[in-house]
């Protein structure tokens, strides 16, 4: 019911399919018995459970992966999130990242995207300085929008998120 770019998750589809068709069938009992609701043959109740089956799916998809779902489920305490990548979680648009690196250097930039599923990703920054250990600026390209720089998350030591208001 949700619109993944991972598509490996294939696990128990039989079993998750059978149960999704179980609530579906008993939602769409309810409804039709509370609105009275009555088809003329199997083929239109079949024909409206499916077209409804797939506008609630591609809802559901596009309404789960989204932010203001994972506010929701932060508010209600549930301590959960949809998001299959952390970088989903923290990432949001116009987030400065500062990556600090293991020899001491830095990299100050703007966050272009990120390797999906990956346990070591590269990031791509943009309008980005490399700085030194005393945060001297050794390369400069903030004005420059053509030059990215791409980072191995292994390489770093810690990062800093900045968020523009």
């Amino acid at each position: 019911m949700s619109l993944k770019d991972n598509r490996q998750d294939f696990k128990d589809l039989i079993i998750k399919s059978i149960i999704v068709n179980y609530i579906l069938t008993a939602i769409y009992s309810i409804i039709s018995n509370k609105y009275k609701i009555e088809f003329t043959s199997d083929y239109h109740k079949i024909v409206c459970y499916l077209c409804v089956s797939a506008v609630f799916g591609l809802v559901i998809g596009k309404v789960i992966p989204h932010r203001i779902f994972n506010i929701i489920l932060n508010k209600l305490h549930l301590g959960r999130t949809t998001n299959e990548n952390i970088w989903d979680d923290v990432i949001r648009p116009n987030t400065w990242i500062r990556v600090f690196m293991k020899d001491g250097s830095s990299y100050l930039g703007l966050y272009k995207y990120g390797e999906l599923f990956k346990s070591e990703p590269i990031i791509v920054l943009e309008t980005y300085q490399k700085l030194d250990k005393d945060t001297d600026v050794v390369i400069d390209n903030s004005k420059n929008l053509n030059e990215l720089i791409m980072l191995n998350t292994k390489d770093f030591d810690r990062i800093e998120i900045t968020y523009n208001s």
